[in-house]
């Protein structure tokens, strides 16, 4: 086989290659967007490629992070924590709804922090860290630690990133946006931000 032949054969292998990847791809970010997959060649795609899951004021909401969230909501829900408070599984077309809407109010009320100046730090959201492992450990036998990651499949950054953070953020919009005569003045204007065309969602619950 001489060189030439060598070299055709090398370029049409690896057009080959690429032709199988980008279909794969193409395969895979269809079952994201139409059905959510979980699959791990989904699961490879969305994170190589940054797929967004919907699109807050420019900023993404990666489909990476929806999936997190849902499987920390599905874990919680089938472990004894969930089963000692009752929580029970909604069907898969609201879990997903639900979720998606929760991602994006975070990313509507950072929005809004941005405007008015606010932010939080990570001294207060080590010390309410701190506050919940203290009380966690007065009320089970498990660290924070372990309960995190047998309750939600989470580590310590994962609840200051997702969970904390957020909520600490929340609450001081909350408290700037919000006046005694009007105590729905964040609900109000997080639910009319919604509804701005700056607000895109990708996915399609069916």
């Amino acid at each position: 086989m001489n060189k030439a032949t060598q070299k055709i054969i090398a370029i049409s292998a690896a057009l080959l290659l690429v032709i199988i990847l980008t279909v794969s791809a193409g395969l895979a970010m269809n079952d994201i967007y139409t059905k959510q997959s979980e699959s791990s060649s989904a699961r490879f795609v969305s994170k190589a490629f940054s797929l967004p899951a919907a699109n807050v004021n420019g900023k993404s909401i990666k489909y990476d992070r929806f999936l997190q969230t849902r499987d920390a909501v599905r874990k919680f829900i089938n472990s004894d924590a969930g089963k000692d408070v009752g929580a029970t599984m909604p069907p898969e077309k609201e879990l997903n709804e639900n979720i998606l809407e929760q991602l994006i109010r975070q990313k509507l009320v950072e929005s809004l922090a941005e405007e008015k100046g606010i932010s939080v730090s990570n001294d207060e959201v080590s010390e309410t860290f701190n506050e919940v492992a203290a009380q966690a450990a007065s009320t089970t036998e498990s660290t924070i630690t372990e309960y995190l990651q047998d309750n939600y499949g989470w580590n310590e950054q994962n609840f200051r990133d997702y969970v904390l953070k957020p909520a600490l953020l929340e609450q001081k919009v909350a408290s700037e946006v919000g006046t005694e005569a009007d105590p729905y003045a964040m609900e109000n204007l997080l639910l009319a931000n919604r509804q701005k065309p700056e607000v895109v969602v990708y996915l399609r619950f069916e």
